[in-house]
């Protein structure tokens, strides 16, 4: 058996653009490998890096479905509420479709340049030293609240247009993006803030008759 294993990590290394299955977790992100085994507790499979075979796992819980380089898909969720699965599979799809089209999505710019002139502003005109450490999770928390609205230019299916479980997948996925991309932009505004005021205002300011 573990000849066989060996023989099949193999073939991966050697053909991997032919061997290539698709596993599709619940987040919506897929992860492109070779699948060496499935079962109700996992899925494991091989990635190839730095021309070496490396074996991982995934909870099957956290998969939605392992398609093989057949096109031959299984599907491991199932709709059932007294586990928290609310959503049918259809739904389930069209619900990540929306988290996918919001992850690609480029029009999350107006949280990070806001987050950007926030930190700064506020390290920069009210001299904040210790207490700028708020600002970012301030911010952050602050781009939880507005709603996520499903831009047209970001479906990738026109069919998922006007679809509301992608609606609800999109603005998930939107919001934790939003969020994410706040903290960052404020926290590196705060960075550049405080070294404006080190290096620039503070300086000329001893400087000053």
């Amino acid at each position: 058996m573990r000849s066989f294993l060996v023989f099949f990590l193999f073939l991966a290394v050697a053909f991997p653009l032919k061997a290539q299955d698709r596993i599709l977790l619940m987040n919506g992100q897929t992860i492109s490998a070779k699948v060496i085994g499935q079962s109700t507790l996992e899925v494991r499979y091989a990635l190839i890096k730095n021309n070496r075979v490396k074996e991982r796992a995934e909870p099957t819980e956290n998969v939605f479905s392992v398609t093989d380089s057949m096109g031959v898909e299984k599907v491991w969720y199932f709709y059932d509420t007294l586990f928290g699965n609310d959503y049918t599979v259809q739904q389930m799809r069209h619900y990540m479709a929306g988290e996918q089209d919001a992850r690609k999505s480029k029009l999350f710019v107006v949280p990070m340049i806001g987050g950007f002139v926030a930190g700064a502003g506020l390290v920069i005109g009210l001299d904040m030293e210790i207490m700028a450490l708020l600002i970012p999770p301030i911010y952050g928390g602050a781009m939880a609240l507005p709603r996520v609205h499903v831009r047209r230019g970001s479906i990738t299916n026109p069919l998922m247009d006007g679809d509301n479980y992608y609606a609800y997948g999109y603005a998930r996925a939107g919001r934790n993006k939003r969020i994410l991309r706040g903290l960052l932009s404020s926290a590196v505004g705060v960075v550049a803030g405080y070294a404006v005021n080190q290096l620039v205002i503070k300086p000329n300011q001893e400087l000053q008759p």
